[in-house]
């Protein structure tokens, strides 16, 4: 009898399982879409760089001393009192000794203590100028062992005039094989597009943190033609493990502990490498997060369903325990209901799913340099995206069902008008006795069933956190600028080479760069330290509170937000860096407030004592005008140039927040609607005696709908610090791993747009429930 009723049930209240169905819609669609795209990227990744022979590490070789070269020598079968009494450059030069026979020497060493195999990753980046426009080009010599090149489309240079690039830069500039480029005043054609291992996600320096496919890509020229280019040569050591490491980071810390290395870094902290693997793992969460939040609705949603369904029935049900039925038996048969939903929405969102995933795994072709990658199923989404759903739901909803129905026949065959008053709802009503009839109704109304109350304020809490995520995230790069250079007085931050000596002028300030490597316990990256002028006034440093802290640098070292978040250091702490073959010890003074990389400050004119340099001297500047080309130049940093980088990045994000934003919009809405429909059917009878009071539809209105208004606006405020504090929590976990974090600001002009947007949607609800409000005849209290 119970199960002839379900399809009644379903044509009399087609919301109610629409809702559902809904619900389990998004919840599959996002895990298979999500889940689909991760696993085909994942297959052919792993495919394309075991077989490219992607690095694991790579180390930077410190300059050796005069005792590093006496060992090397020796090693050779060359007395040691033989080379006593000898400077460096006489034992280079009697020996026939190069820095580049030490360098293969040092390799050798560690390439047998380890059982690594090495390869040096030497490049030089060339700028060049067209009409304008600037365009980077990362030059590179070919590997034949490590990192090796996957050609796309087309063969490798043969010619010297010839160049091979990333298909992402062809297709950005509308450029194809054959095409004739400039690099420096030379012209190349192009020969092929290609991929490399190492430069799965092309950032050529902190500066600009996001790649710009349209300006930026590697070149792969002959032997010959890369010798032609004069710009500074620059190699990193990529090694490959020739066996399977358990610990990578634990060997990796190792190497980098061995006399003669100046920092080694492995492919899980190299952005370059471990940004896609960062991203796969975020959106694999998301997916998860997602789902799970979504199933959990549905079953928030089941519950009013199933209980507002037994109330109903309450009587049959008494009657079918009466002559023998068990609550088991009676709940086998109401949970189809659920289970009916949950198929078709899973299906549903299976379907769509997969669909979209093909389509999400494309885009990774265009934000990474990667081969083709096609979409690839995987049974695992069957059971993620119908087979769970199902299995989570069905559970769910028979546990709740059995509890609904644990009551004795008797008990459910009394009329419900006389089951007990919850205690709030009796003490309310002694509170509110001072008060006048509407504001007495309505709060006893709202609080008669608290559960609906925490049903409402949950859902909203959750759609609102999804809001508030939108909004943090969409301002998160934007804010990272901001903090960054909204201060700055200069238009260009320049880089050379080599350390320079050269005056400059009033609106410029030097700087001395250099990359180092932290000396602490746990997993760390490199630190980009800059030494700098405690009292310029060309790129001055602020703290959280907006207070100038750039004086500060001539008593320690002051960090970056992003260091501070990721290491746990704060002002007063002890921070050691091992700078160009020297350990320096710093007392932390100040933190200043910008998230863009590892960065950290001191003073100019004590970095080069600490060094051992000659006074005046600098790497870098800052200045307001861009500088004639220069082959001491090692790049050009623009303002500009940022700013257009920002958009590129806000662009690739945008429709994705969107997205979210309007599911949170959805979610909000049907759930806003189905609790009040569940107030309105619950309350016919008051609704239909206050029609008959003669009250109009518009006051009933107010006591019925819009007093849960303060209820929502109170889940939406609390959601602004949970979901801050989750996402700070995920950013420190993020920043541990990458050299990435975002800043968590969330403004008044957000929170005002989000209360804004949240207000709109409980209007939307609340404008379609009416509907049903008004259908409520006056005779209606005839019935009870």
């Amino acid at each position: 009898m119970l199960s002839k009723n379900l399809l009644r049930t379903i044509r009399q209240k087609p919301f109610q399982f629409l809702s559902i169905v809904a619900l389990i819609t998004m919840a599959s669609f996002i895990y298979v879409a999500l889940q689909g795209s991760i696993s085909s990227v994942s297959y052919f990744l792993t495919d394309y760089t075991q077989k490219m022979n992607q690095e694991d590490f790579f180390v930077v070789l410190s300059a050796p001393t005069t005792n590093d070269i006496k060992e090397m020598i020796s090693r050779k079968g060359i007395s040691v009192s033989a080379l006593a009494d000898q400077s460096k450059s006489q034992l280079m030069k009697e020996y026939e000794y190069t820095l580049i026979d030490y360098y293969n020497d040092q390799l050798e060493i560690l390439s047998d203590e380890f059982d690594v195999t090495f390869e040096g990753r030497f490049y030089r980046d060339v700028i060049t100028e067209v009409d304008g426009q600037t365009y980077d080009y990362r030059v590179i010599k070919q590997t034949d062992s490590v990192n090796l090149t996957y050609i796309l489309d087309g063969e490798l240079p043969i010619k010297n005039d010839e160049v091979a690039i990333f298909k992402t830069y062809a297709d950005a500039n509308g450029l194809s094989i054959g095409d004739p480029i400039l690099l420096n005043d030379k012209s190349f054609v192009i020969s092929a597009f290609v991929a490399v291992p190492d430069y799965i996600y092309p950032i050529f320096n902190y500066d600009n943190p996001l790649y710009e496919p349209a300006r930026e890509t590697i070149a792969i020229v002959t032997e010959t033609a890369y010798e032609v280019f004069n710009e500074k040569q620059w190699v990193l050591y990529s090694g490959y493990f020739n066996h399977d490491v358990d610990d990578l980071e634990s060997v990796v810390s190792q190497i980098s502990d061995t006399q003669g290395v100046s920092y080694a870094m492995s492919k899980d902290i190299n952005v370059r490498i471990s940004t896609v693997n960062a991203h796969l793992s975020s959106n694999q969460l998301l997916s998860m997060t997602f789902t799970g939040l979504l199933l959990m609705m549905s079953v928030i949603v089941i519950v009013l369903v199933m209980k507002k369904r037994i109330n109903a029935e309450r009587v049959q049900i008494g009657v079918l325990k009466a002559i023998g039925y068990s609550s088991f038996q009676i709940a086998v048969s109401y949970v189809t209901y659920p289970l009916l939903a949950t198929i078709i929405g899973s299906l549903i969102g299976f379907f769509l799913g997969i669909g979209v995933a093909a389509m999400l795994t494309n885009t990774y072709m265009t934000s990474y340099i990667v081969p083709l990658i096609r979409f690839y199923f995987k049974k695992e989404l069957v059971l993620g995206g119908i087979i769970y759903p199902m299995i989570v739901v069905g559970f769910a909803s028979f546990v709740i069902l059995l509890v609904l129905l644990k009551d004795e026949p008797l008990k459910l065959m009394r009329e419900s008008s006389y089951l007990k008053i919850s205690t709030v709802s009796k003490w309310l009503m002694k509170f509110l006795k001072p008060f006048d009839f509407e504001t007495r109704f309505k709060y006893s109304l709202a609080f008669r069933n608290i559960g609906k109350i925490l049903s409402l304020f949950s859902i909203v809490l959750v759609a609102s956190s999804f809001l508030v995520f939108s909004s943090i995230a969409f301002k998160s790069v934007e804010n990272i600028v901001d903090k960054a250079f909204k201060n700055v007085n200069y238009s260009y931050q320049i880089k050379y080479n080599k350390l320079i000596n050269k005056p400059f002028t009033e609106t410029e300030t030097p700087f001395l760069e250099y990359m180092v490597e932290p000396i602490l316990d746990e997993k760390n990256t490199a630190f980009c330290l800059y030494g700098i002028d405690p009292y310029n006034f060309i790129n001055p440093l602020y703290n959280a509170a907006g207070e100038e802290i750039t004086s500060l640098a001539k008593d320690g070292v002051i960090i970056n937000e992003f260091i501070a978040r990721a290491y746990s250091l704060q002002i007063g702490d002890e921070l050691s860096l091992q700078v160009k073959g020297k350990v320096l010890s710093y007392p932390v003074v100040g933190i200043v407030n910008h998230y863009n990389g590892p960065m950290l400050y001191t003073s100019l004119n004590g970095l080069i004592r600490n060094l051992d340099l000659e006074a005046g001297v600098y790497n870098g500047k800052w200045s307001n005008d861009r500088p004639d080309s220069d082959k001491n130049l090692s790049y050009i940093f623009s303002i500009d140039d940022l700013a257009r980088n920002i958009e590129v990045g806000m662009d690739m994000i945008q429709v994705s927040l969107m997205i979210m934003v309007v599911v949170a919009v959805i979610l909000g809405s049907i759930m806003m609607i189905l609790i009040t429909t569940f107030i309105i059917d619950e309350n016919q009878k008051q609704i239909s005696i206050l029609k008959v009071m003669g009250y109009c539809e518009n006051e009933i209105s107010k006591m019925v709908l819009t007093i849960y208004f303060p209820f929502v606006m109170i889940a939406y405020l609390l959601s602004i610090p949970l979901t801050r504090a989750g996402v700070d929590y995920i950013m420190t976990l993020i920043a541990s791993e990458l050299p990435m974090a975002i800043p968590t600001d969330f403004t008044m002009a957000q929170t005002i747009i989000g209360g804004l947007t949240v207000m709109m949607t409980y209007l939307i609800a609340m404008k379609c429930s009416k509907v049903q409000l008004d259908k409520i005849s006056l005779h209606e209290v005839l019935k009870y």
